[in-house]
């Protein structure tokens, strides 16, 4: 009787861990798809207009503090698909650019986040949001059938760290409200 009830328990349990971490994620997906979208409508950078904020960027480092890798990558891909189809560039060189800043972003946050307490949130956005910038260009040069977009690789990169650096602080606020609960 023991063991049913011990086997009966877990089963409860293990079903309320796949619970929240599919509430979790579905909440951080919602919230990376209108993030993105709010900043496919905003105008680029005064000084760097082919450069985003990287808003959306912020549920998905939540993500990966508040559940693990894969909730990170479903919100981070889910969301590349869902805005690429509301605004039309799922499929597209846009679409694939977006795509690729996003892997690579996400490989980075996931790599970094795996070392333990080695690299903070902060760190983890703002080495992402670098790695998203280059491969974009990476992906983009080709497409337009010119590397003379690299050029811009230092430039972008000096100003994604600390943009990413402030995504990452805006997500660190978030997880310690989350925690504290």
């Amino acid at each position: 009787m023991d063991s049913m009830l011990a086997s009966v328990s877990t089963s409860v349990t293990r079903g309320s861990v796949v619970s929240r971490r599919v509430a979790v994620g579905s909440g951080l997906l919602a919230v990376a798809c209108v993030l993105g979208l709010i900043e496919a409508a905003m105008p680029g950078l005064p000084l760097a207009p082919w450069l985003k904020l990287g808003l959306a960027n912020i549920a998905v480092v939540v993500a990966l503090a508040v559940a693990d890798g894969a909730t990170a990558a479903v919100v981070s891909l889910g969301r590349v698909v869902i805005v690429g189809l509301a605004t039309g560039t799922l499929g597209t060189p846009v679409g694939l650019i977006a795509a690729a800043g996003a892997i690579a972003s996400l490989g980075v946050m996931w790599a970094l986040s795996s070392r333990g307490d080695a690299f903070s949130l902060v760190g983890w956005s703002a080495a992402g949001s670098a790695a998203h910038v280059l491969a974009q260009l990476v992906i983009a040069g080709p497409l337009v059938g010119s590397w003379s977009l690299m050029a811009l690789a230092p430039a972008s990169v000096l100003i994604a760290l600390p943009l990413g650096a402030l995504t990452g602080y805006l997500a660190r606020t978030i997880v310690s409200r989350l925690t504290e609960r």
